[in-house]
């Protein structure tokens, strides 16, 4: 096997490693063990308060009078919406960094990298929040919208590109991690 398959085969193992990692916690984890359980929802609700917070920021520069609960937002006037955990970016900010940890790399370029393009999803996320708020605001009502396909997509896409970024230019001469 030459050295570029073995890197391949060892890239595809990691991230299926991450991924096998994410199943298990999410699924199983995070449900029958206490301690976990208590660490995977500080996580969640890291991820919520800071999409909250940005996209308060955003509502605010957009002049909007707003309120907010612990995992709501609604413009004055309007319903609002809930956002829940499968919501808040967590899953793809992992997959992200997934993806930038299996690829060989120097360390000192990954860890100011991924929290780039974590603060980039954070970002991204909030501005699908500021959409959708604005939107029942604008509407009167909640909108039957496939955002969440929407947002995938997008999303993706921005992954996708963060880590071709990571590839091409800011990892140029890759050395094994």
């Amino acid at each position: 096997m030459d050295h570029k398959t073995k890197s391949i085969n060892t890239f595809l193992f990691k991230v299926f490693a991450f991924y096998l990692f994410w199943l298990i916690s999410e699924n199983y984890l995070s449900h029958e063990l206490t301690f976990y359980s208590s660490l995977w929802s500080f996580l969640y609700h890291i991820f919520l308060k800071s999409v909250l917070a940005v996209s308060k920021i955003g509502l605010s520069l957009l002049g909007y009078d707003f309120v907010s609960g612990y995992n709501s937002l609604a413009i004055i006037g309007s319903y609002g919406v809930i956002i829940g955990n499968p919501c808040v970016g967590l899953g793809l900010s992992y997959g992200f960094t997934s993806l930038i940890v299996s690829y060989p790399g120097s360390w000192s370029k990954k860890l100011w990298f991924i929290p780039l393009g974590v603060f980039i999803i954070l970002v991204i996320n909030s501005v699908r929040i500021i959409a959708l708020t604005t939107g029942v605001f604008k509407t009167g009502s909640f909108m039957q919208m496939e955002s969440h396909d929407l947002f995938n997509n997008v999303i993706y896409i921005f992954i996708f590109l963060l880590w071709f970024l990571w590839i091409k230019v800011i990892n140029k001469d890759p050395q094994p991690a």
